[in-house]
């Protein structure tokens, strides 16, 4: 699970009871120029950061993740390029096991958790002063889940080369592991899958696998419209097919208490809209940048989100930099407060006790400070340049009384790194 926005939600939550979806399978992100670019005639490239993520809980059940994360990309022609990278998510902490209950944020209540995530990638890409193709693959697991991703972009320029026109589309290969629920009646008999220790073993009776499958279209056309001005517009199209629910996830539904597993639709399509622009100002040594989304799916969830970032040398090799984002989402349709589920029962056949489909508000803040050290013509050996960073953002949430996890007020993320360009 990553620590980007997935969907509507920027600075999601790394809930063990949430079932993933890549990050990159939403980000809506094809790449886009950098005022302050990294130096691109570098045949090699190593970067590794470190990550640390904390979200406390008022009653003492925080969630921590420490994400190291290594890539390396090589030249072997002047227009092929390699890439490959490994990364680990080590999370740990509490969650509510039922949504809902008398007293459903407190840590006794609460399940612990600790849980190790991996994942492998690789890729090549072909670059001309035209055109450009490229091809990945990563593979990612954990106990209870795990993903294989294939994806292809192309971009073109057009126009003596003023807009680029990039397509990519990802499919994702998933499978996730659940309690056998076979001899359940109705979704308000299932059960919630109480441990993975069994998960794809054949021989194992008490769990079951489901497939998902993921397709991602993400269009953009990127625009140049002075030398120091770029635009950039984009989408995302996403169907998912499969099964979503949390298999640990249980919600109080109905006067009676019955505690069923969360249980979502199958089917969900999703849809994003973006506007980026950057703009350069060379008397400052500095480029700002603004960028806002839209997000609307087939549950029903909306969501707008709306970012701002500047840059600034500080000297001829230190950069500053400032982010701020605001995000705000509905909730899907058949979201309910757990007075609601307890009192008017679920909308339909669908209940679920997600924060990411319950509606929310958040804000994020950072700082991010690069060196970038480029020895002269005269020294250069081995090393043409020296990246290294380190960041800090804090992000606050405000949701309505009652809504899933609302004892977390806020997470903090600290990250460093270092690339190394030769």
């Amino acid at each position: 699970m990553q620590l980007t926005e997935v969907g509507g939600n920027p600075g999601r939550v790394l809930d063990p009871a949430r079932r993933r979806v890549p990050a990159s399978a939403m980000a809506a992100a094809v790449v886009f120029v950098l005022a302050f670019p990294a130096r691109t005639d570098a045949g090699v490239e190593a970067a590794s950061h470190l990550t640390l993520f904390r979200e406390p809980s008022s009653s003492g059940g925080s969630v921590q993740v420490v994400h190291p994360q290594t890539d390396v990309s090589a030249s072997l022609a002047e227009t092929v390029s390699l890439t490959a990278g490994y990364e680990v998510d080590l999370v740990s902490g509490a969650t509510p096991a039922v949504y809902g209950s008398a007293q459903p944020d407190a840590v006794t209540g609460a399940t612990r958790f600790s849980d190790t995530r991996q994942q492998t990638r690789g890729g090549v890409s072909i670059e001309t002063p035209l055109i450009g193709l490229g091809a990945n693959y990563s593979y990612g697991w954990e106990r209870d889940y795990r993903s294989h991703t294939l994806s292809a972009s192309a971009r073109g320029d057009f126009l003596e080369r003023n807009f680029t026109l990039g397509l990519a589309y990802t499919r994702n290969f998933d499978t996730v592991c659940d309690q056998n629920n076979q001899t359940a009646q109705t979704p308000l008999d299932r059960q919630p899958l109480t441990s993975a220790d069994h998960c794809f073993h054949s021989d194992q009776a008490d769990v079951v696998t489901h497939r998902v499958a993921v397709h991602t279209f993400e269009p953009s056309l990127v625009w140049t419209a002075t030398p120091r001005l770029l635009v950039q517009l984009g989408g995302t199209v996403q169907v998912i097919d499969g099964f979503q629910s949390s298999p640990y996830r249980r919600v109080v539904v109905g006067s009676e208490g019955r505690t069923p597993q969360e249980h979502v639709p199958d089917l969900r399509q999703r849809f994003a809209g973006f506007a980026r622009g950057r703009l350069a100002i060379p008397e400052l040594r500095a480029a700002v940048s603004a960028m806002t989304r839209l997000y609307r799916d087939t549950w029903d969830l909306r969501a707008i989100t709306g970012e701002a970032e500047i840059e600034k040398y500080l000297g001829p090799s230190l950069i500053l930099g400032a982010r701020g984002r605001y995000h705000h989402q509905s909730g899907v349709i058949f979201f309910r407060f757990a007075e609601q589920y307890r009192t008017l029962g679920p909308v339909g056949q669908y209940w679920t006790g997600d924060r990411e489909l319950a509606p929310l508000d958040s804000m994020l803040g950072g700082l991010k400070l690069t060196y970038l050290r480029r020895p002269g013509r005269e020294r250069r050996g081995w090393l043409d340049e020296l990246e290294l960073n380190v960041r800090f953002d804090a992000l606050f949430y405000h949701a309505p009384a009652g809504a899933p996890s609302a004892d977390r007020h806020g997470a903090y993320v600290t990250q460093a790194g270092v690339a190394l360009r030769f």
